[in-house]
């Protein structure tokens, strides 16, 4: 799976907004899962650069730092004079953009050109695809934000979920008799699917879609009774002034009373 294009996250509250763009990969996989962006305040001045590989780490580092790198890359600045600080090799080492913790399972060599990238290495069927390189990047006083967790064992046969996919539809002891009905963790199908039963999984899907159809058809039968929602209204959204599905409250009351049976 290939993640392209820009997303925007704000902060309504204090007017922060960090704009990041996803970049796609081309033919060669030195931009494969690559990120980038900016954090700005409400005068949209940059307060910090972001940057990593969505699949794998996001790291953070002050506009400073970031100025004086992209000033030193301009300039094709190197450390030392050694064959391996070369300004081909010092572009190469920017386009891996590979974190020096990060250690990988294959390595790109022998690039004679920067223009070369990393070429995409050939994986084994269901495993995540990664561009690996000799070298690696660190801006001056990054920070860490966030580090993906090691896949589970296994975990290509189970759609490469993460331990937090896996334990999504988990049903632990006791568990039940707190949730509301109506939590599609109590949906019969996903719970045949948790227990490995296929077909029963099937034919539960086909019931609950077809319970649904009459449920709809009886709604549309009782004229001038109006359904709404029972934890949500519609109105204006506070911080962004514009129509919005809000919270009511109740629901951590947990009054499940009066709750329709739609399994």
């Amino acid at each position: 799976m290939e993640q392209y294009g820009t997303m925007e996250v704000t902060n309504h509250a204090t007017g922060h907004r960090a704009v990041l763009t996803f970049k796609p990969a081309g033919w060669f996989s030195k931009d494969l899962h690559r990120v980038e962006g900016f954090i700005t305040d409400k005068h949209k001045k940059k307060l910090h650069f972001l940057y990593g590989k969505w699949t794998e780490f996001i790291r953070c580092t002050d506009i400073a730092s970031y100025d004086e790198h992209e000033g030193d890359k301009g300039k094709g600045h190197t450390p030392n004079d050694s064959p391996s600080h070369t300004p081909k090799k010092v572009l190469a080492k920017l386009n891996s953009l590979k974190v020096g913790p990060f250690k990988s399972n294959s390595q790109c060599e022998g690039s004679n050109s920067a223009d070369e990238g990393c070429p995409i290495p050939d994986v084994a069927e269901g495993e995540l695809p990664k561009c690996d390189s000799t070298y690696s990047i660190d801006i001056p006083n990054s920070v860490t934000l966030w580090e993906a967790d090691p896949r589970p064992e296994r975990s290509a046969e189970y759609y490469q979920f993460t331990l937090f996919a896996m334990s999504l539809n988990e049903m632990e002891q006791g568990m039940k008799s707190r949730l509301c009905p109506t939590d599609c963790r109590l949906r019969p199908d996903i719970r045949k699917l948790e227990e490995g039963d296929i077909d029963g999984a099937a034919a539960e899907k086909t019931r609950l879609e077809e319970k649904q159809r009459d449920a709809r058809k009886a709604r549309k039968g009782k004229k001038g009774l109006d359904w709404a929602p029972r934890w949500f209204t519609l109105g204006t959204n506070p911080y962004t002034k514009q129509e919005d599905w809000l919270y009511s409250g109740g629901y951590w009351d947990r009054n499940f009373s009066g709750i329709l049976d739609i399994f």
